[in-house]
């Protein structure tokens, strides 16, 4: 298991604009700025290697809506994206990997459809990460507008080969509250992949407690996604990104 741990900068597009929604409610939103691409330029002036993008429109509406500005910032040199958001089809995948997006994130379609999600994982590896989305204990699907039950000990079992994990804490989402660092530990304790962390992130000593978990006891917690706390300036990209060199 690679030591890396990777400071993650997430975009979220909703209607063509950057926004954050607090514990993924569509009533609840906040709008940064009407550039996206300015937004991940800005990031990735500030060092970042890997953005985290996720179509809004297409969550709650199943299919893609915000393509052209996820392609344009996909093509910005140095970068590679991630995007999740109303990705059902193989069609749709292909398409995302074919303009250059390095990783496509499945949550509701690989819950519903786990042959599905085998499939594509057998057909493109790990360029297939799983959205694993958690609201009171229970997956959130369709742009977290539902949620079903599943029993996180047998997830490898029931899904097969996972790569990587972005787990996310919905209630814990855009409230800059902290991450859920208790069920952190359990889903790393009880999973082999590695685990991108997402959710509640709020200043750096945040990051630093993700980190030193990972240091000390889990290995295959592979990164931090910040969303946000780094709009509302509560932490400064450059310095999260130089604690992971002087840490690993």
């Amino acid at each position: 298991m690679t030591n890396n741990f990777e400071i993650i900068p997430a975009i979220d597009i909703l209607d063509g604009k950057c926004v954050r929604l607090t514990q993924g409610q569509y009533d609840k939103i906040e709008e940064f700025s009407t550039d996206p691409e300015e937004i991940a330029k800005k990031w990735i002036a500030c060092g970042a290697k890997r953005l985290h993008l996720v179509d809004l429109d297409g969550a709650k509406e199943g299919l893609p809506v915000n393509f052209k500005v996820i392609y344009k910032i996909a093509k910005i040199p140095g970068i590679k994206v991630q995007v999740g958001g109303g990705i059902r089809t193989k069609e749709t995948i292909s398409k995302y990997l074919n303009e250059g997006i390095s990783f496509i994130i499945l949550g509701t379609k690989a819950f519903q459809d786990k042959d599905f999600y085998k499939e594509v994982v057998k057909e493109h590896g790990e360029k297939i990460i799983l959205g694993l989305d958690l609201k009171n204990n229970q997956i959130a699907l369709s742009g977290w507008q539902e949620t079903i039950e599943i029993n996180l000990n047998n997830l490898e079992e029931h899904l097969g080969k996972i790569n990587q994990i972005i787990y996310t804490d919905v209630s814990k989402d855009g409230t800059l509250s902290g991450p859920n660092i208790k069920s952190l530990e359990a889903i790393a304790s009880s999973l082999k992949s590695q685990i991108i962390v997402s959710g509640g992130v709020s200043c750096i000593e945040d990051v630093h407690a993700v980190m030193k978990l990972k240091k000390d006891r889990h290995r295959n917690i592979s990164g931090i996604i910040l969303g946000k706390a780094l709009y509302k300036q509560k932490i400064d990209l450059q310095e999260a990104i130089k604690l992971t060199k002087k840490s690993f």
